[in-house]
């Protein structure tokens, strides 16, 4: 879906650094998102992906039946960006992809050989599958995954992200 009309990508022109990811032809920029509603048992992740001057969401509601916590999810929604990013390239040849995450554990638990939890090994793993799946697939492709900090405040394209995270969390079963 292109939605560069929506106002929130207008904002986001309007704030530089935001800009300059929208605009790049070298690097990709992924923002996803994971939203929970343990109360209904419903969940979605999301992505907003930006490249050269296009904006584009996928969405995707969580096949779960109860909640695996929100780590398990934030990963899973980085496993839906990895996915994107195999579609994209597909028509696009970014060098680079930056995935951002709102997780601040991310990179711990990709080195993490012991969990607490065990979705979230099951998490992992899926994540780490994901990553070898595209690095075999585009090799020449460098990905990142960062966690957003102060990235996040007033960002659009993570707002957006956010937003169909949680629309798709309330979407039935199809």
């Amino acid at each position: 879906m292109d939605i560069t009309k929506d106002p929130l990508i207008q904002k986001a022109y309007a704030i530089p650094r935001l800009r300059q990811h929208i605009v790049n032809k070298g690097t990709m920029y992924l923002y996803c998102d994971y939203a929970g509603f343990a109360e209904r048992n419903v969940y979605g992740t999301a992505v907003c992906a930006v490249y050269n001057r296009t904006v584009r969401v996928a969405a995707k509601k969580l096949p779960i039946e109860r909640d695996q916590g929100s780590i398990y999810g934030e990963m899973m929604a980085i496993v839906l960006s990895l996915e994107t990013l195999a579609d994209a390239l597909l028509e696009h040849r970014p060098n680079n992809a930056v995935i951002y995450t709102d997780c601040s554990r991310i990179s711990r638990l990709l080195a993490q050989d012991r969990f607490a939890h065990p979705q979230d090994e099951v998490g992992r793993n899926e994540l780490l599958a994901a990553l070898r799946d595209l690095h075999r697939r585009y090799p020449e492709v460098d990905v990142q995954i960062k966690y957003m900090r102060s990235h996040r405040k007033n960002n659009h394209l993570h707002r957006i992200a956010h937003n169909a995270a949680r629309k798709a969390a309330d979407a039935p079963i199809i």
